[in-house]
């Protein structure tokens, strides 16, 4: 039996409640999640989750309706997912910085019947749809707020309270909850953050999630009950799997940071073995670590690393959009080299991994055990293999399968393989620029030459159909001010962004990465915007990839005076 029949074999067997079952009974005194000072056991989780089964079955949750939740990470996310999954139902993060109309997408494409909200700041922002959603029956609030006066809203506490009472008069009925699931069936969803159009509801299977973790566990092993760190939100894919599936097969204590900036902190606290990080965490990571080595003399760097819990890390990663290469060797050669993963959340996650003692820079690691990849003739990346989703939610209920007869499913990632079987992602499909000399530019590469200085919170390269490249940059908001005031500057960033040295800095820098440029690839000109992106603000995703179309809706002034000549 080769390794990829090892994982299906056992992924097989396994699903998320009979899981969750037997870390219950074999691990009951284990630490399951620990928030701050409180942390839950194994058994408690269990207890919680089948009390908020029971009483989510009195609301009337029935199989394969949607529960969405807008929750931040706490042990009730967890309980809550939990809990819907154990009836067959479909649970949804959605991401907390949604607005308001696209609350009312996802709430209306979905026909969610029950959602979960954290309090009075989210009631407050889906209470102008509410009215819309014909659908929905229930609105579960967490925190002790003020509801309406409407039957539909309900206070969590209620809900556990009742269901609690439920199971403790039947347990066995739980124990049918669980033994009725069969790997096959969808477990989650999550809807893909949506640089173009609409979102789409992902959705996976226990088998999906299951496998993906066992495989993980085959080519990076850790130990059972190793702690781990969630900080990102559980609408992300690969927090979903590593946080909740993962930490399930492997009875990981996760210690949850309800707000992200707390990581770098819980990292010295917690000593993970492994640690995901999507780019921005690294770019950010690389440069407070920067202003502390040219504050210490270089044989005492290893306390510092000692000091922040990253001496320990056996699997560093990093996913979701590109490292930039110097972000990258930076940090190798500060003892930290960083594995660079691919995936989406149609692949559950990583679909292509290096891993320690195997790795390439530079590239996304091989396929994981039982992936295929094939490279089609554009360039286009197809991939399929067990961890491949079952397709996307309709609007009527039903899931829209979109592999092709033969289980390819169409990716949208331009890339290579080489000869030992590493890809290489070069752009988007949707992304590439094609300037009016009909040159093609992947973006994404000079996009990441420049995110490379720490004074870059993020940049755009723009030029479709233009004779020529320019670049949109914009500060960043903690960076910044810090690059600036070791140079006596201080100032609000619109004042950074006019400011001489900081032009002159950035035109050093646009200059220094037009040198590992192609001709077609240089930029012309660039244009220091005054404000930061953010998901708030617009520009980004929850997952903090660039909105193209809108940064160029909102800049367009800016873009046409770098064409103006």
């Amino acid at each position: 039996m080769d390794l990829a029949q090892e994982c299906a074999a056992e992924a097989a067997k396994l699903t998320v409640p009979g899981l969750l079952r037997r870390n219950a009974e074999r691990f009951a005194g284990e630490p399951a999640l620990t928030t701050g000072a409180d942390t839950v056991t194994w058994s408690n989780l269990r207890n919680q989750v089948a009390g908020f089964a029971h009483g989510l079955a009195r609301l009337g949750l029935a199989p394969g309706e949607r529960l969405l939740i807008m929750m931040s990470s706490r042990p009730e996310h967890w309980v809550t997912d939990l809990a819907a999954a154990h009836l067959r139902a479909l649970p949804c993060t959605a991401y907390h910085t949604l607005s308001t109309e696209q609350i009312r997408y996802v709430a209306r494409h979905s026909a969610a019947t029950v959602v979960v909200l954290e309090g009075a700041a989210e009631l407050d922002r889906w209470r102008p749809v509410l009215g819309d959603l014909p659908a929905l029956r229930h609105v579960v609030v967490l925190e002790d707020v003020e509801l309406p006066g409407d039957s539909r809203f309900v206070h969590w506490a209620d809900v556990l309270r009742r269901g609690t009472a439920a199971h403790r008069a039947d347990p066995a009925a739980f124990e049918g909850f669980t033994d009725a699931i069969e790997p096959h069936e969808p477990v989650g969803m999550m809807y893909t953050s949506g640089t173009t159009g609409d979102p789409k509801g992902v959705v996976l299977t226990h088998y999906n999630v299951i496998y993906e973790a066992v495989a993980l566990d085959r080519l990076v092993p850790m130990a059972d009950h190793a702690p781990t760190i969630a900080y990102l939100p559980l609408a992300h894919i690969a927090e979903r799997e590593l946080a909740i599936y993962r930490a399930l097969y492997k009875a990981s204590h996760v210690h949850i940071c309800p707000e992200p900036a707390q990581a770098v902190t819980t990292l010295a606290r917690v000593r993970p073995p492994s640690f995901f990080g999507v780019p921005r965490v690294w770019e950010k990571l690389a440069a407070a670590l920067q202003a502390a080595f040219a504050a210490t003399p270089e044989d005492q760097r290893g306390a510092i690393l000692t000091q922040l819990g990253l001496d320990g890390l056996q699997w560093p990663g990093s996913g979701s959009a590109p490292l930039p290469a110097p972000v990258r060797e930076f940090l190798a050669s500060a003892g930290i080299d960083v594995h660079e993963v691919w995936g989406m959340s149609e692949t559950t996650g990583c679909a292509t991994a290096n891993i320690p003692g195997a790795a390439k820079p530079g590239t996304v690691g091989r396929p994981l055990p039982g992936v295929g990849l094939r490279i089609a003739g554009d360039g286009e990346i197809f991939v399929r293999g067990p961890i491949v989703f079952s397709g996307y939610l309709r609007a009527d209920g039903t899931v829209e399968k979109v592999t092709d007869a033969d289980g390819w499913l169409a990716t949208g990632d331009i890339g290579n393989l080489d000869e030992d079987g590493y890809l290489t992602i070069t752009d988007r499909k949707k992304e590439l620029i094609i300037t009016s000399s009909g040159k093609n530019v992947a973006p994404t590469k000079i996009e990441g030459l420049l995110k490379a200085h720490p004074l870059v919170g993020h940049a755009v390269a723009v030029g479709e159909g233009r004779p020529y490249l320019t670049a949109l940059i914009a500060l960043d908001e903690e960076a910044a001010p810090a690059w600036a005031k070791a140079r006596g500057i201080s100032g609000s960033l619109a004042y950074l962004a006019g400011h001489p040295t900081v032009r002159e800095e950035m035109s050093k820098l646009v200059a220094a990465v037009n040198g590992q440029l192609a001709r077609a690839e240089q930029i012309k000109k660039h244009s220091i915007l005054p404000e930061a992106w953010s998901p708030e603000s617009g520009e980004l995703t929850p997952t903090l990839k660039l909105k193209r179309r809108v940064l160029h809706d909102r800049f367009a002034h800016e873009i046409e005076a770098l064409y103006r000549d």
